[in-house]
């Protein structure tokens, strides 16, 4: 059923019919009309006349078929005080007019009718003056006409039915247009208003009770009130103080009034319920934009969860809340990045959205859920069980398992890998550890089969050393910054034709006071946790450093560099940068990829060394040899250098085949004007059989044990090893 009008009518009229309700409005503001008419009989110029405002806002709110309403109540007004017919008519038409005009310039200028921005504010008060300037000239033709009055009074009738149009419509159509809607604020701020308005009514009757030459001197002492109400209620609160100054000035009116003083009351009333609107859209602007910047502070811009910051507060204060048990659920999407490298990061962007609704439809209504970052959700059951999470958990696999994105031609669906854990209220835990725990669980359950639930357990020693891991890859830069870590550097010896200018290292990283093993451990933690470029660059520019210290030595230095470090943004121009600011050629150092590497990350890596070798930095293939590709993939990759397997050089004494091997491998390498490297050499023999199946370089201990890179820096260029 269609919606009744607003305000006094909807209460009595919603269950009418259409024509009902139009008589039933039509009644109603022709009996506003005529007892503001009646209650204000000296009044003058500008009279209170607040059918023109309720008019406005019926039409306004509820649609432009309600204007016979308009017509009948003014022209049934008209005749009430002895008006002819076709004339109550004309003067019925007027209104109608102009109601019609403002109407159509709100509408026309997409104003609210909350009126909550200055934009809207202005237009408003625009659209009134334009519309209400109609009544001037047609009221002044009217009674110069119709009442054969002169042309200055009748002007001035014009005058005062233009003001008294515009001032109505000023006041009651905002307060009426916004209901069923009460003006009321909620909270504190609605007792606040009632007692703003109390004191409102206490400081009129004060003014109408003082003596007859002081009241309009008093009247602006009423202004105070109707500011302290745009702060409170805004612009509905403003039109209620407004109506309330209007009743005043009927009140004074009882007596007869100048003319000039009634412009003047009219004026103040004017000025005060403007400047009230006035403060109270700039107010409303300025709350909003806090709330907005709180909101934004709060929640995540893509998906309007709330962000990881006030997740952490609602775990926060959950950890503090001894009435109640919580559990936290830890969601990393499965397979979501296959999303993104198919069709885009909108496409993928569009798909988180997507899921977080789901997410949030598929929880109970009490629970909190977040955006923790990327494609990882959380989520806060209060008055959780064992069972109740489990359900929780279930439903969230059999959401997203249900969910697709198409895309196209194209269907895309994820999974979902759950890390469960519960809060206990009298741990001394932080929202991190809580956080950390169900992040541990999470990993858990990806790495035994993915889009499962797996639930925290402190006795559960894969779930321990996990947590170590995150542990110390969380302390990973700190540590690179503090000096916890050290480079060693191991010489490269030049076997083919040997070179004492010449000095050649590999860069090795090695922690402080930890065993030699330990550093690979910690490096393949970062590598999973995607924080190896970090240690890449540190490397890098450590090892950039150590080649600008020494401009005149021939120095070269060979530095280990991951996959994901060549995929990483701005780590090109980070290499291209470094003899730039550290003073060294690019000749002097060479970037080292595995075998494994450059053939999984052929199509993502190959640019990037391509254009490093364009600039003359050295590229080395590191375990040539060990896939089954490797002849190949020297055609695709700019390599200078290949350094061959070490378990060939290990079983050249007692391996027949490794000889073969090693011979195939360095022609190869030979052919395409690669220099190729023998690693793992532990016996000063095999360097003169190395050299004679065509190895260029030698590594190993035979020939030079790793050393801190500090030792090299004061050491003279070393003899080359003769065997």
């Amino acid at each position: 059923m269609e919606r009744g009008p607003s305000g006094v009518f909807s209460s009595i009229g919603e269950q009418l019919p259409f024509l009902g309700r139009l008589l039933l409005c039509s009644a109603l503001l022709a009996l506003v009309a005529y007892l503001a008419a009646r209650a204000q009989p000296h009044q003058g110029f500008v009279p209170v006349w607040p059918s023109g405002g309720l008019a406005l806002a019926l039409l306004w709110r509820h649609g432009v078929r309600y204007w016979p309403a308009v017509l009948v109540s003014n022209t049934a007004l008209s005749m009430s005080v002895g008006t002819p017919l076709l004339v109550a008519l004309g003067v019925g038409w007027l209104q109608v007019l102009i109601v019609l005009v403002a109407l159509y310039l709100l509408q026309r200028w997409h104003v609210d009718p909350l009126l909550s921005e200055l934009r809207e504010l202005r237009n408003f008060f625009f659209a009134l003056l334009l519309a209400c300037a109609l009544s001037l000239p047609i009221y002044a033709v009217r009674m110069a006409l119709v009442f054969d009055y002169p042309v200055s009074r009748a002007l001035a009738f014009g005058a005062d039915y233009f003001l008294s149009a515009a001032f109505n419509f000023l006041i009651f159509a905002p307060l009426l247009v916004s209901w069923p809607r009460p003006p009321l604020p909620a909270g504190n701020r609605r007792w606040l208003f009632i007692a703003i308005l109390l004191g409102l009514v206490a400081a009129s009757y004060g003014v109408m009770s003082a003596d007859a030459a002081l009241q309009d001197r008093l009247l602006f002492l009423l202004a105070p009130f109707v500011l302290a109400c745009a702060l409170v209620a805004g612009v509905a609160g403003v039109s209620v103080a407004a109506a309330c100054l209007a009743m005043v000035l009927v009140a004074m009116a009882q007596a007869p009034v100048s003319i000039a003083d009634s412009i003047v009351r009219s004026v103040f009333v004017v000025v005060a319920t403007l400047t009230g609107y006035l403060l109270a859209v700039a107010f409303g602007e300025r709350e909003r934009a806090a709330a907005e910047m709180d909101f934004r502070a709060r929640h995540d811009a893509l998906t309007s969860l709330m962000n990881r910051y006030e997740f952490e507060n609602r775990v926060r204060a959950a950890l503090h809340d001894t009435a109640r048990r919580y559990a936290m659920l830890y969601l990393d999407l499965d397979q979501f990045k296959l999303v993104n490298d198919t069709c885009g990061h909108l496409v993928g962007d569009a798909m988180l959205r997507q899921l977080a609704a789901t997410i949030s439809q598929a929880l109970p209504p009490q629970a909190v859920v977040a955006r923790l970052g990327g494609d990882e959700f959380g989520c806060l059951l209060p008055d959780a069980t064992l069972e109740s999470t489990q359900v929780a958990a279930r439903g969230l696999h059999d959401a997203i398992q249900a969910f697709e994105l198409p895309v196209g031609s194209l269907r895309f669906s994820v999974g979902v890998s759950i890390g469960a854990t519960f809060l206990l209220p009298d741990e001394d835990a932080a929202p991190d550890d809580v956080l950390g725990r169900a992040d541990v669980a999470c990993y858990t359950a990806k790495e035994r089969g993915r889009n499962r639930t797996h639930f925290h357990s402190p006795g559960d020693a894969g779930m321990q050393g996990r947590k170590i891991e995150i542990e110390t890859v969380s302390q990973l830069q700190a540590d690179l910054a503090r000096g916890v870590f050290q480079l060693f550097v191991q010489r490269i010896e030049h076997i083919a034709t040997p070179d004492a200018a010449e000095e050649f290292y590999e860069v090795l990283l090695r922690e402080s006071g930890a065993r030699e093993d330990s550093i690979e451990s910690l490096l393949g933690v970062a590598q999973r946790y995607g924080l190896i470029a970090y240690v890449d660059r540190w490397v890098l520019e450590q090892a950039a450093r150590f080649l600008g210290r020494h401009p005149g030595r021939r120095l070269r230095v060979s530095v280990n560099v991951a996959a994901t470090s060549l995929e990483s943004e701005g780590f090109e121009s980070f290499v291209l940068g470094l003899p730039l600011r550290h003073g060294f050629s690019s000749t002097q150092l060479v970037m080292e990829i595995t075998e494994a590497v450059a053939v999984q990350n052929l199509t993502q890596a190959v640019a990037t060394l391509h254009r490093l070798r364009e600039h003359g930095f050295g590229v080395s293939l590191d375990d040539f040899g060990s896939g089954v590709a490797s002849f190949g993939y020297l055609n695709e990759l700019p390599v200078s250098m290949v350094k061959l397997d070490g378990r060939f050089v290990r079983d050249l004494g007692t391996d027949p085949g490794a000889e073969v091997i090693i011979e195939a491998l360095a022609r190869v390498a030979k052919l395409r004007g690669i220099d190729s490297i023998a690693e793992w050499v532990e016996d000063i023999a095999l360097i003169a059989r190395l050299r004679s199946l065509g190895i260029d370089y030698a590594q190993g201990y035979a020939i030079h044990r790793p050393v801190p890179i500090e030792s090299i820096e004061v050491t003279a260029v070393s003899v080359p090893v003769r065997a």
